[in-house]
């Protein structure tokens, strides 16, 4: 319909004069549409009865203009809101076009949003959407989660936010689910809640629940939210554990990276306190990963103040493959400093993959020219991971 349409202006002067607000009825996502005859009703000014009344003007016929459906405004809006630039704005944005939605609205605003093709918009966009999801109706949305293959991760949220109401009604009724993925994610979310407060509770009762084939175990994630509340108490806890699991999913190995995130040198002078050496050196390798990407000089400062030993060969090995990928000098400067003969030449095959994973067209001729012997150098396709 062009702006300047006679009926246009009756529709507009119309919805001024009775307090209507157009923005607030798309974000409310009506359906109707309102009806030119009553605007023109409203607007159409009296006639004296000695006037001859004007002709009427042709109406226009609204079936050839139709206004678009509810969904595509509100997949337009989304897209809009998608395209700005500052993050900050589009947060912003985002908060509101969800704040926007009605109970009946969420489950098809979902499924469109994880069509979303960037993964930090997508992740944005339903993370913020599933907290208002399960904040205004819990319910509704664990019913979309057990009948919608691949949307289960919502009872996590939705069990959290039932477990802040009633914890032991939550944990019964998750206990309770027939499905064993719609399960573990609804314990999850109870756990997860319990871990706020109590959490040496909260992995007593992750411990006897058993193992969930194909999830990460309820005791890692519990030992990580752990680890981020309270380092030091975690860290105790995984150490009165043992190891367990198996290696990167051990509580300790949970409570390093967590800890690492924060405050990496309080973690990596914690992992020198490890008596189990392979502990040790696996703890020290996790650090030395998020250490040397976050700050590189720090953690090259760390390394180089401890003393000779299986403790600096294990930091050295450690911070020589996180360079590897972003400069391999200086991390064969690194591997050549370790003592342990043995420990070196693993050195040199993990920085090899990790080379050849980073840029396979080149990998091979960098290898060679830093001084790694052939026989140390995986053949082509062996790197990936």
């Amino acid at each position: 319909m062009s702006k300047f349409n006679p009926w246009y202006i009756l529709i507009v002067g119309a919805a001024v004069a009775t307090g209507a607000v157009f923005d607030h009825a798309l974000n409310r996502h009506s359906n109707s549409v309102p009806a030119a005859d009553n605007a023109a009703a409203v607007s159409q000014p009296t006639i004296a009865a000695n006037q001859t009344a004007p002709e009427p003007e042709t109406k226009p016929v609204l079936a050839e203009n139709p206004q678009p459906p509810a969904d595509t405004l509100r997949a337009k809006s989304l897209n809009t809101i998608l395209a700005e630039r500052d993050p900050r704005q589009r947060t912003k944005d985002l908060q509101a076009f969800i704040n926007g939605l009605t109970r009946s609205d969420f489950a098809d605003a979902l499924k469109r949003v994880q069509r979303i093709p960037g993964n930090n918009e997508r992740e944005l966009a339903s993370r913020l959407l599933v907290a208002r999801w399960v904040q205004d109706d819990p319910e509704a949305a664990l019913n979309f989660a057990t009948s919608n293959h691949g949307y289960e991760y919502l009872a996590d949220d939705a069990f959290e936010s039932l477990a802040s109401v009633d914890l032991q009604a939550a944990l019964d009724r998750a206990k309770a689910i027939p499905g064993p993925n719609t399960r573990y994610m609804a314990l999850r979310g109870v756990l997860s809640f319990m871990a706020e407060s109590d959490p040496a509770a909260a992995l007593a009762i992750a411990q006897s629940l058993g193992d969930f084939p194909g999830n990460e175990p309820l005791t890692s994630v519990i030992y990580r939210q752990w680890a981020d509340a309270d380092p030091q108490a975690a860290a105790l806890q995984a150490m009165q554990s043992g190891v367990g699991g198996s290696g990167w999913n051990s509580p300790i190995a949970q409570v390093a990276r967590t800890w690492a995130a924060d405050d990496p040198m309080s973690a990596a002078n914690w992992a020198l306190s490890l008596t189990d050496p392979q502990a040790e050196s696996r703890t020290i390798s996790q650090v030395m990963r998020e250490w040397a990407r976050d700050d590189l000089n720090a953690a090259i400062n760390w390394v180089g103040s401890l003393p000779p030993g299986s403790s600096y060969d294990a930091a050295a090995a450690a911070l020589a493959i996180a360079m590897a990928g972003t400069n391999l000098q200086d991390a064969i400067g690194w591997t050549n400093n370790i003592a342990d003969a043995n420990a070196r030449t693993n050195t040199l095959q993990r920085i090899s993959r990790e080379v050849m994973w980073h840029d396979p067209t080149n990998s091979l001729a960098m290898l060679q020219a830093a001084g790694v012997p052939a026989s140390l150098i995986p053949p082509p396709g062996s790197h990936r991971r």
